[in-house]
């Protein structure tokens, strides 16, 4: 075979090489938008409330990444409010598998009219598969309850755990045993994600 002709086979079989890393990467590239939405509150890109966010695009992330992002929470009632928030409408729907929606919310009290910044991040897990791009909404509300106080009483404690969420455990709307004040998330399920997401973090503290 001449030489010319084998250095061609050569740099013909390295462009593929090249051609299926840039594909496979491209193909692990994920890309998600999420709509915002609010009860009770107003969220905003900047302090002094003027730009309201209304959807968030959080760009190109690879597996195993996160992202930030800054917004500013406003306090729209006459009461003061503890922050929830809760994620729905995933899709595809088990896009929720590979990601997580985090904040650093520290449960302080905001006063009505106050503005308090939050930072959301996204993450994404290592392991998604089969994704290339999804979405989801935000919601994030104002309660006069501290999160995981079933009772109201201003503690999350077992009373709360063994009476309250034991019984509306497993419930939904409509049902006899479903209690609102045990549904956190507001997705209108009593389940494992109010526990573990709720209960387990705010467990002990007190309003």
């Amino acid at each position: 075979m001449p030489r010319s002709y084998g250095g061609f086979i050569v740099a013909f079989v390295a462009a593929l090489l090249v051609i299926y890393i840039l594909v496979f990467s491209m193909a692990q590239t994920i890309t998600n938008v999420s709509a915002v939405e609010t009860e009770g509150v107003g969220v905003y890109w900047n302090y002094d409330c003027s730009d309201r966010v209304s959807l968030i695009a959080w760009g190109t992330l690879e597996p195993g990444s996160s992202k930030n992002i800054v917004v500013y929470v406003l306090n729209q009632g006459n009461e003061p409010i503890f922050l929830v928030m809760s994620t729905r409408e995933w899709s595809p729907s088990k896009a929720s598998e590979y990601m997580a929606l985090g904040w650093d919310y520290s449960l302080q009290r905001i006063d009505p009219g106050e503005v308090y910044q939050i930072t959301l991040t996204l993450s994404i897990s290592h392991g998604i598969e089969g994704i290339s791009s999804f979405s989801f909404d935000i919601l994030l509300a104002g309660s006069q309850r501290l999160p995981g106080d079933c009772n109201g009483d201003g503690y999350v404690n077992a009373i709360d755990v063994n009476t309250y969420m034991a019984f509306a455990y497993g419930s939904q709307v409509g049902d006899p045993n479903y209690d609102p004040n045990c549904d956190f998330n507001g997705d209108g399920y009593v389940n494992a994600i109010d526990v573990n997401t709720y209960l387990s973090v705010y467990y002990g503290n007190t309003a």
